[in-house]
């Protein structure tokens, strides 16, 4: 459902603070008549600004405030600071990768259980309920959605190249990530072009979230990333995939216009990410299909809601999240900007079942995503999960560009992240 009546929004880059003055630590912004204002804090690509539209719409006793903070880093990173100088919104997004550094201080939080979180919690996905617990018990945040992988392909290059087109007959090609690579191998050998946009996205950050584990084990004191075979894996795959990269950075100017251009045919596709495609590339319709994800499942986004502990209207902003984040909601996010729901009474109905996009050539999205969703492992994300990944990511893309030898990167992102962790 659209609403008729667009939300008050502010959007914002990295320094967000520069906008909190009156903020739910003060209590201030709220009217004059009664009305109350709840100060949310998001960031770019969560998808959910018709549903805040229909949530102001049929409230109208509330206002909300909304500050996208830019990316997901620099969310984290206004909210670290807003937190550390005793303020904070009255709902804070934070994504997936840096939930257990908040978590890790639950008293900056309003423990949702005190609001009637339990009431929900079945509702959602076990794994993705258990990333917003603090080791204390308190629920930090409520599941927004979950990223399931599936890879995007253009049908149109792979024509060009010589590859198969239907989605089944591409999914046949790479059982295996060794198969991708060898497929890469043929699209350059036809085109002269890299395949994939960049081994980080579309090889590492695949593969390193297929295993039952990433760079902590089952908790916060167990790191593993030195010693897990799947991180290894996918580090020495990406440096492998080299050749068949076009060395377009992710999130980038030239990332998007690659999309558009056809300066790589295929790229890692989380549920989300098909949103991002569309919206960069809309005059490529029909030109793109979804294909399975080689091996296994994974995970890839995600956020939780939270609740800051100095919001001045906490009942109402746990009200709010309650709504949003209901499978009622949840699908029609979906429905609209490709967030797999985190609720999954949903995954098997119609609505999921028969969900296609004429975007991605009337690709079955629902049922995609849905299956791979289902066959996730769930892995703990400790606190330092965000610096492990940057370190290791570093010397990939440094590798990538020519600036460092493949002999000897593995030590390299193992020496990286020492000193990440020590700074």
């Amino acid at each position: 459902m659209k609403a008729k009546k667009k939300i008050t929004a502010i959007l914002a880059g990295g320094a967000a603070l520069a906008l909190l003055a009156g903020c739910a630590s003060a209590g201030g912004g709220d009217q004059a008549d009664g009305k109350i204002t709840l100060n949310v804090w998001t960031f770019g690509g969560m998808g959910l600004d018709e549903a805040f539209a229909q949530y102001q719409e049929e409230n109208p006793n509330i206002t909300l405030k909304v500050t996208n903070a830019g990316g997901a880093d620099e969310q984290a990173q206004s909210l670290t600071t807003a937190l550390a100088g005793g303020k904070g919104p009255d709902v804070a997004a934070i994504e997936i990768g840096y939930m257990a550094q908040f978590k890790a201080q639950p008293q900056n939080f309003i423990d949702l259980n005190t609001l009637g979180a339990e009431d929900i919690k079945d509702s959602f996905l076990d794994w993705r309920w258990e990333q917003g617990v603090a080791a204390n018990g308190a629920v930090v945040g409520i599941p927004t959605d979950v990223g399931g992988l599936a890879m995007a392909y253009r049908t149109d290059l792979f024509a060009a190249a010589g590859l198969p087109t239907d989605r089944d007959e591409v999914s046949a090609l790479w059982p295996t990530w060794d198969d991708f690579i060898k497929v890469g191998e043929d699209y350059k050998a036809a085109t002269g072009k890299g395949m994939v946009d960049n081994v980080s996205n579309s090889i590492y950050n695949a593969v390193v979230r297929q295993g039952d584990e990433m760079y902590y084990g089952n908790d916060e004191t167990d790191l593993v990333y030195d010693k897990n075979k799947q991180v290894r894996k996918a580090f020495d795959l990406a440096l492998d995939a080299v050749p068949i990269s076009s060395r377009t950075g992710s999130f980038s100017e030239e990332w998007n216009a690659g999309m558009n251009n056809g300066d790589f045919a295929v790229l890692a596709a989380p549920a989300w990410m098909t949103t991002y495609i569309s919206q960069q590339a809309p005059s490529t319709t029909g030109k793109w299909d979804v294909a399975a994800v080689p091996e296994d499942a994974g995970n890839w986004g995600g956020s939780q809601l939270t609740i800051p502990a100095k919001s001045a209207h906490p009942e109402e902003a746990f009200a709010f999240i309650q709504w949003l984040m209901s499978p009622e909601q949840q699908l029609a996010i979906f429905q609209a900007h490709g967030n797999f729901p985190s609720t999954p009474e949903l995954y098997d109905s119609a609505d999921i079942q028969d969900f296609t996009s004429e975007f991605f050539s009337d690709a079955p999205v629902g049922p995609i995503y849905a299956k791979s969703v289902k066959a996730i492992k769930p892995i703990y994300e400790g606190p330092q999960q965000r610096i492990i990944d940057t370190a290791i990511q570093n010397v990939i893309n440094q590798v990538e560009n020519g600036e460092e030898p493949a002999a000897g990167a593995w030590d390299a992102a193992l020496k990286n992240v020492t000193t990440a962790l020590k700074g």
